[in-house]
């Protein structure tokens, strides 16, 4: 049994681990090398084990730093989940929030966030830009949000808004290409696909005045797998792209891209902010997915 509490020396060995390096754990914990190296020797010496084999070029856990580190990583999650109770018991949005999200719509919330840190300065965000579905259900994350639904029992989904998938072309394509005067002439010209994560492209639909659903797959000039890539290509005038509106606002809005046929943009599927399941929510993560409604509505 430990003598001492030793909660600074576990943080320090537990970055270590994780970083492979003195250094950089260290600078992850504002700290410096030799104050972390001590603190992991401390907590070496309370064990009565070798945590670290260590070399001039390298860091590795031993067999015993191996089995310790997984039972200080949950002895720190579970403070950490004590710690988020309490934060839920605040009226006062504070802490670290970390925050996941599609790159088509995250291009415009970093954008907006100088207006969240300035109504709430005591939350610090760290935030990832991801359309990797993998990303969404791994990493500790307080937020997800995505497009549609995340079949996963470990979140629980907050709806955000609605979506409508529309087709756009940037002024500079559509003045070197002209613009097609209804949907047929769209197999004349040059179209951006996205690659889902399944790997099936993700065809483009239309409401007719009928209201039917027409779908099209066009033979594509490029095809694209990442939010960023496929956004950028459309505005930077490689052809004709269709995808859903709340990735495009800022673009719409400032000029970059020009919306086509309006008339027959069919309703997306919703945008939600995950939770996981079985935490109360704390104040910070009510604050931004109010802001994030604000933002996107």
């Amino acid at each position: 049994m430990f003598q001492h509490a030793l909660l600074n020396e576990i943080v320090a060995f537990i970055a270590v681990a994780e970083y492979g390096s003195f250094t950089l754990a260290a600078a992850s914990m504002n700290s410096t090398k030799s104050s972390t190296g001590k603190a992991v020797k401390r907590l070496e010496e309370e064990l009565g084990l070798k945590l670290f084999n260590r070399t001039t070029r390298s860091i590795r856990l031993t067999e015993e730093g191996k089995i310790f580190l997984d039972a200080a990583k949950h002895a720190i999650d579970t403070i950490n989940e004590a710690k988020l109770l309490l934060d839920a018991r605040k009226d006062e949005a504070a802490g670290r929030l970390r925050v996941n999200l599609p790159i088509g719509i995250g291009r415009d919330v970093v954008k907006s966030l100088p207006i969240f840190t300035q109504t709430h300065p005591k939350v610090s965000i760290e935030l990832s830009l991801s359309d990797r579905f993998e990303d969404a259900i791994q990493g500790e994350w307080d937020i997800v949000v995505r497009i549609g639904n995340l079949d996963d029992s470990t979140f629980i989904a907050k709806k955000l808004c609605d979506t409508k998938r529309i087709l756009c072309a940037s002024p500079e394509y559509l003045s070197k290409k002209g613009t097609p005067k209804n949907l047929g002439e769209l197999r004349n010209h040059d179209a951006i696909l996205y690659r889902l994560h399944t790997g099936k492209l993700r065809t483009w639909m239309f409401q007719e005045s009928n209201n039917e659903i027409t779908e099209m797959t066009p033979s594509p000039l490029a095809v694209f797998s990442d939010g960023r890539s496929f956004i950028e290509s459309v505005i930077s005038g490689l052809g004709i792209a269709q995808t859903y509106d709340k990735a495009l606002n800022s673009a719409i809005k400032n000029g970059e891209l020009v919306e086509l046929f309006p008339e027959s943009a069919i309703p997306g599927p919703p945008v939600n902010a995950l939770i996981p399941s079985g935490r109360a929510m704390p104040a910070k993560t009510k604050a931004f997915i109010e802001f994030l409604k604000e933002q996107l509505g």
